[in-house]
């Protein structure tokens, strides 16, 4: 099974070198007044990583017991 090709991040440059800038390397970068800190977007992000691996255990190996799901 091959994933799809990630979408290109276009537009507001901003967002595109908070996503990809450790913050402690800007570290004087005021907060975004639309999408808040770069912390809320890992956040986010590990949330959405989450819930992907949670779907897919759901959906390609139902019958997994519980202890064997666990992230470590």
């Amino acid at each position: 099974m091959s994933l799809p090709p990630l979408p290109p991040i276009e537009g507001n440059y901003d967002l595109i070198l908070d996503v990809h800038t450790h913050k402690n390397l800007r570290p004087y970068t005021p907060q975004n007044d639309t999408y808040g800190s770069v912390d809320r977007l890992a956040a986010l992000g590990s949330q959405v990583l989450n819930m992907v691996v949670t779907n897919h255990f759901f959906l390609f190996q139902p019958l997994l017991p519980a202890g064997e799901i666990g992230v470590s």
